[in-house]
């Protein structure tokens, strides 16, 4: 007997077979415009301000300078105001399209916050002190959590002085912005994506984290960063090292051997496998890594979150459910290192 189904059936049967498949191919993108599950630039500043006032004691809500050009505040969060315990420094972004690192920023404030009942975070807390940036670059991280850009990389200083804003040409890149090998680093043409500045520190922001970095002198700080080429995603990288220098080597074995705790913890979002650590030495530019080691000595790191797809493009604005995945994974791998040196 020929069975004969309605159209209906078929139209269902479509759906049911095309939706898996979009589904799939919309969580192998980028997602833009952000859309509510990422934080704003008003609800993030809301949060902020939410958790030091509900937590008087133990958490302060710090300025740490005013933006470039525009003069939009830079918010840090201090946990453990005890400044006795050994100071750790995050910061969730240098580059504004890069906006996954503030989620995971405001995660470990909010774990660190309200997770006083779990005994890591206890034990955490009780020898470490953090500082907490979830964005050292609020213009352009306004500009892409608007919606007005999805690629607004620099701040918005008037690199060509015409008066006005050029979203993505004008501005700073922050991260090649410090003052150590900042001469060393090639000079690029103030439109370029890489642009370092015209001096050393000339920006507010990267003022603003060298005065803190001077008067905290941080053990440990983690930037985070995502590429959107895909290139370096879900890879760990240490400051350029100076290989002639043994004192230096042993605290390159030190920092390798802590990034590898990092790395094993924390799964790839796409493939399977987990992070690693980059094999070899790395730029010998103006880039925070480089400055926080060679000033102070700090086991500074570069941690590269989000994937690439099956294409190799970099999901660097991923859909909510992994978005959020990245930022749990990434604050568990954190605790478990930091745990891992007591």
């Amino acid at each position: 007997m020929k069975l004969i189904f309605p159209s209906s059936f078929w139209i269902a049967a479509i759906i049911l077979i095309c939706v898996p498949q979009l589904s799939c191919t919309k969580r192998l993108s980028n997602v833009y415009p952000l859309g509510k599950s990422y934080y704003n630039e008003a609800r993030l500043w809301a949060d902020m301000k939410q958790l030091a006032q509900s937590n008087p004691d133990s958490v302060a809500l710090l300025t740490l300078g005013v933006t470039s050009k525009d003069n939009k505040p830079i918010y840090a969060l201090q946990i453990q105001t005890d400044l006795e315990r050994t100071p750790v420094l995050i910061v969730g972004q240098h580059h504004g399209d890069e906006v996954v690192g503030v989620e995971i920023a405001m995660e470990l404030a909010k774990q660190l916050i309200n997770g006083k009942n779990d005994a890591d975070i206890r034990q955490l807390l009780s020898k470490y002190a953090f500082w907490i940036v979830p964005t050292l670059n609020p213009e352009a991280y306004a500009i892409v959590t608007s919606g007005k850009h999805e690629w607004k990389r620099k701040n918005n200083t008037d690199t060509n002085n015409n008066k006005k804003l050029d979203i993505l040409t004008d501005g700073v890149d922050l991260n090649r912005n410090y003052p150590t090998f900042w001469k060393l680093d090639k000079p690029l043409p103030e439109s370029n994506f890489f642009y370092k500045g015209a001096s050393a520190a000339s920006e507010n922001e990267t003022k603003a984290i060298l005065e803190l970095a001077s008067m905290h002198q941080f053990k440990y700080a983690f930037f985070y960063h995502s590429s959107v080429s895909g290139s370096f995603n879900e890879k760990i990288f240490l400051p350029w090292q100076d290989k002639t220098k043994k004192a230096i080597q042993v605290d390159f074995t030190a920092m390798r051997n802590l990034a590898a705790v990092y790395a094993s913890s924390i799964p790839k979002d796409y493939i399977p496998g987990n992070y690693s650590v980059h094999p070899g030495n790395t730029s010998k530019i103006g880039n925070s890594r480089n400055h926080f080691y060679y000033t102070y000595g700090t086991y500074a790191y570069d941690i590269e979150v989000c994937g690439k797809n099956k294409s190799g493009i970099g999901i660097v604005h991923p859909v909510p459910e992994t978005k959020n995945m990245i930022a749990r994974k990434n604050v568990q791998a954190l605790i478990s290192t930091l745990l891992y040196l007591q």
